[in-house]
């Protein structure tokens, strides 16, 4: 049995006590979702599939953002020329029919579909992935992707080309959640505004009909001219619901057909013969991040003495009961092809975290000079308030600021944070890694390896492009262990576990497959 100090007992009895109660509006045992009953196929037809997020959606410009909330929602009205399957790891066409590689590696030939089309009717043309591309290679959110495009054209129409810098066998999985392709012609028109209001510039499944406001509602209705045919359920509802609990208890009540579920209420929503549920492991990783650019923690010594002081196992109980796996590494070598296994990590050791602390700049302890930060209201607040305690322990007196997510994030890109829990969804290579630590992420990532003397950013981007020219999986992990080991060794990225989604849905709603992270509603269909 795990064992813990008093003082993180005592919290922990608290925190788990509050999760296990503010989950269920009734015993713990959610009610049919909707009545069994004998409604006729013709009436599913046009009915409305209610989903929801976790947070209000940044921005409406799909180019314009890497969050997971917006990316979730994302895929449903969006298309790419390709996308990676996040299940069997295969490239599957999409804006695209097909594709050719030089064989030099560096020159990608892309054929567009002829009945591509926008919401707005509008042809998809080579133009428009050239704009498209051309946009995201400049916006700072997300053009650390696009590190390895050295230049876009189009050959006609329908032929749009990509060169590379160099080779690079992960390029698919890199760009596979950022390659969408956009109107030109209606987000040059819409201009500073586009991505604020409604817009009919994407050429995915469904088709954005209503915007009350980027916090509120959104309504999308199939478009019946996607190039993969119609989806099958014509009209989804969308709504931010930031509690969990509060998410469960719409669930409960019918106003959600799909839910990821609070893992505290996981035994009773798995028990559940009324409801279908799935716990499905995700390849995603929550982190605790320390910039080391701050303050105080410029000491080495202290962030691994901060490092020691977490303790996973107490972070895993309270936040997914126990469920997620013990993060070792940023990237999951499970999940993620040519991520390494190495020596640099850290484990619980308060007793080494005070060894470490003895020699910082801090010796004594006492109150650090900012707080934790993270968004409020979902399980990174209950993450930061374990790791509070943790310091605690070892003598750091440290607040928690809870926040609305979006200004959590943007204070973070700022470099203007002092510690704080986030969480990333991978590509399924290592070489995604590149979002957190290229320097050419500098507006997307949480460190800034360039900012200070500590890191030697330069060889951190040599290293990265190093391992992604290399077709040899062995090869490029000897590469990136390496580099993940001299990062991790600065203890400014703390994994702390790989999470696991629960899933639970209405019994009349047909999903074939629940995918690890991005839901495919075009996939999904309504039972007869």
């Amino acid at each position: 049995m795990k064992k813990y100090g008093k003082s993180l007992a005592l919290l922990l009895s608290v925190i788990l006590c509050l999760s296990a109660c503010g989950g269920s509006s009734s015993s713990g045992t959610p009610a049919a979702s909707t009545p069994a009953g004998s409604a006729p196929a013709a009436d599913n037809s046009g009915r409305a599939l209610n989903l929801s997020i976790l947070a209000a959606l940044t921005t409406l410009n799909p180019l314009n953002s890497n969050n997971l909330q917006d990316t979730m929602f994302f895929q449903q009205m969006n298309s790419g020329l390709f996308h990676v399957n996040e299940i069997t790891k295969e490239v599957e066409p999409r804006v695209a029919e097909f594709w050719t590689i030089s064989e030099d590696g560096k020159t990608y030939t892309f054929k567009i579909r002829s009945n591509a089309k926008f919401h707005n009717g509008d042809p998809v043309k080579a133009s428009d992935c050239v704009w498209s591309f051309n946009y995201a290679m400049g916006n700072p959110r997300i053009n650390t992707y696009y590190t390895s495009v050295e230049s876009v054209e189009a050959a006609d129409d329908s032929t749009f080309i990509m060169h590379l810098k160099q080779p690079n066998g992960a390029i698919f999985a890199t760009l596979s959640n950022y390659n969408y392709i956009l109107s030109e012609r209606e987000a040059t028109e819409q201009g500073d505004s586009f991505g604020t209001k409604l817009h009919t510039a994407s050429c995915g499944p469904y088709k954005l009909t209503r915007l009350d406001g980027l916090d509120s509602y959104w309504e999308l209705e199939a478009f019946e001219d996607y190039f993969l045919g119609a989806p099958a359920i014509k009209k989804l509802t969308y709504k931010p619901i930031s509690e969990a609990s509060a998410g469960l208890i719409a669930f409960e009540s019918g106003e959600l057909d799909w839910y990821i579920a609070p893992i505290a209420n996981w035994d009773a929503l798995s028990a559940n013969q009324n409801i279908n549920s799935e716990l499905v492991p995700a390849n995603h990783q929550s982190y605790f991040i320390i910039n080391y650019t701050n303050g105080e923690l410029k000491d080495d010594n202290l962030r691994k003495a901060i490092a020691y002081a977490i303790d996973k196992d107490a972070c895993n109980d309270v936040c997914y009961s126990g469920l997620a796996e013990i993060a070792k590494y940023m990237y999951s070598p499970a999940y993620n092809i040519a991520a390494p296994e190495h020596d640099t990590y850290y484990e619980y050791n308060p007793d080494l975290a005070k060894e470490y602390l003895a020699k910082s700049s801090m010796p004594n302890g006492g109150k650090m000079s900012g707080a934790i930060q993270c968004s409020a209201g979902g399980y990174f607040e209950k993450m930061a308030v374990v790791i509070q305690q943790n310091l605690a322990d070892i003598g750091l007196e440290v607040e928690v600021t809870p926040m609305q997510s979006a200004t959590n994030m943007d204070i973070m890109r700022k470099n203007e944070h002092f510690m704080g829990v986030s969480g990333g969804t991978p590509t399924g290579d290592y070489d995604g890694i590149r979002s957190w630590y290229h320097s050419e992420s500098a507006g997307t990532s949480f460190i800034k390896f360039n900012a200070g003397d500590r890191f030697d950013s330069k060889w951190i981007d040599e290293m990265l492009d190093k391992g992604a020219a290399l077709s040899d999986v062995a090869e490029r992990q000897k590469i990136y262990a390496e580099l993940d080991s001299y990062v991790m060794d600065g203890a400014v990225y703390l994994p702390i576990f790989y999470k696991v989604q629960p899933y639970v849905w209405n019994k009349d709603l047909v999903i074939p497959n629940n995918y690890p992270n991005f839901p495919q509603v075009a996939e999904w269909s309504w039972a007869a």
